[in-house]
């Protein structure tokens, strides 16, 4: 019975073995995709930093375009998926969404190429947000939009410390 025991342990770890170079190769597949995908973020992993950044990218692509920023203010709070969604998608976990509001002065055309600039930045932005407040709209006339612009941040939750073991006192037992 001991010998079979023994038998049966070196096939699994023979097994073990032979999927080592399998798990290698899907590990260095992974690491490869997430290196992709963190490309598309803001640099980062900060989310202070991350939020100036947008903030500076916002303003230096609307003046880019002409267009006056009469107020932009960050969120102070970046936030992270509910449960729901984490759920559906638990890869999403450890990101932060992170927004920037921005109030503008400008022509429709020149929001349009605003848009269009933002919609071909490298990095991973979305507008998640435009209102528009104007009335008898022209090409030539100035509208008053907000939009509100996000991105994310990976910033994975540290994980809940073990809370310490009180000491024991000296010459308590086991």
């Amino acid at each position: 019975a001991e010998k079979s025991d023994r038998e049966a342990e070196l096939v699994r770890m023979a097994e073990a073995i032979r999927q080592k170079e399998y798990f290698q190769q899907a590990l260095s597949h992974l690491r490869t995709s997430e290196d992709s995908l963190r490309s598309l973020l803001l640099e980062g992993d900060d989310p202070t930093v991350v939020t100036s950044e947008l903030h500076r990218l916002v303003n230096t692509l609307a003046e880019q375009q002409g267009i006056a920023v009469t107020r932009i203010d960050a969120s102070t709070k970046p936030e992270r998926f509910d449960t729901e969604a984490i759920k559906k998608n638990p890869l999403i976990a450890g990101f932060l969404k992170i927004r920037v509001r921005a109030s503008l002065k400008c022509t429709p055309d020149k929001l349009t190429q605003m848009l269009a600039a933002l919609e071909s930045q490298p990095k991973f932005l979305v507008v998640e947000r435009l209102e528009i407040r104007a009335w008898n709209v022209r090409p030539d006339k100035e509208i008053n939009p907000d939009i509100v612009v996000a991105t994310y941040v990976y910033k994975p939750e540290a994980p809940a410390s073990k809370p310490a073991r009180p000491a024991r006192p000296a010459g308590a037992g086991a």
